[in-house]
């Protein structure tokens, strides 16, 4: 069942399904010329970026997947752990052969980006984070509900509970995590792909898997993976945004940041929360195209 309606990203874009693995990849696909791919994290999909897909026409080739079981890609059984993602988002790089790739990531998005940028260093233009899923975080620095929410998700039973038999976590977290309400129609596209218990099974993993004070180290583990090649990759123009209030880019996190990434650039993105693509799409169109001017300069 198709729920991402490619007419939101505009007139030109288009829905593709590529085969990976025992399974497929969808994304949503616009314009020619150099890739600049856009990654989503939990619990959403590629839909996140259809405005700004509308303010980037004409600045390459646009190109936003949905994860592994997620938005309108394929439902493998698998145990959708991080590694899994990792997996199957290599594959699709690999089938459509992405070089001279702009990286613009967000939650999840980033972990699973600066993995693929560290073991595909040759292919990589530039790397813009929002609101990234890159470090251990510290929870004295989250709000008091979220790390609730987390404690109840981490608890075998109630998390399942929550999570797959409720809906918690994309009628309450997910609408919760927006300084205005997100309108109806946009809500219900992501929470199309999830319409039964047993279509939200694997929902609970990002959610458990988010580090947090060190837990779980698995997660911890994957993500410092990434942080040679971003301490090393100087010839990668880089661009970090930061939001008011903000969410997961806390005050350590973004401080790591600016000490440690090579050739990071820092820039505020506006009054949002988390999913800063629905809330400051054109400061984040901007940021790219800054980010490809860059990456022109340097002779990428």
């Amino acid at each position: 069942m198709t729920t991402i309606p490619a007419a939101a990203f505009g007139p030109e874009a288009k829905s593709v399904d590529v085969p990976v693995l025992d399974s497929y990849l969808h994304h949503i696909e616009q314009g020619t010329g150099s890739p600049i791919v856009f990654l989503h994290g939990s619990p959403t999909s590629s839909y996140l970026y259809r405005h700004v897909f509308k303010l980037l026409e004409g600045r390459g080739r646009l190109l936003a997947p949905d994860l592994i079981g997620f938005g309108d890609s394929g439902r493998p059984d698998i145990a959708y752990e991080l590694a899994d993602h990792e997996r199957y988002l290599d594959a699709w790089f690999e089938a459509l052969d992405l070089r001279d790739v702009t990286l613009v990531l967000q939650d999840y998005g980033a972990a699973f980006g600066i993995s693929w940028a560290a073991r595909h260093p040759e292919r990589v233009r530039a790397v813009l984070l929002a609101e990234p899923v890159i470090r251990d975080i510290e929870s004295s620095a989250l709000p008091e509900a979220f790390v609730g929410a987390q404690k109840l998700i981490r608890t075998p039973g109630d998390g399942e509970k929550f999570v797959v038999e409720d809906n918690g976590f994309l009628t309450q977290v997910l609408p919760g995590a927006f300084l205005q309400p997100l309108a109806a129609e946009d809500l219900a596209v992501y929470l199309a792909p999830f319409p039964t218990p047993e279509s939200r099974g694997h929902l609970i993993r990002f959610p458990r898997n988010l580090p947090i004070d060190g837990v779980p180290a698995s997660s911890v583990q994957f993500l410092a993976r990434g942080e040679e090649w971003l301490k090393t990759s100087a010839d990668v123009p880089k661009t970090l945004l930061t939001y008011e209030p903000g969410f997961l880019l806390t005050p350590t996190i973004e401080a790591w940041i600016r000490e440690n990434v090579a050739n990071i650039e820092v820039h505020a993105g506006g009054a949002a929360v988390h999913f800063v693509q629905e809330e400051e799409p054109q400061k984040l169109a901007d940021a790219v195209v800054e980010l490809l001017a860059r990456a022109q300069e340097a002779g990428r």
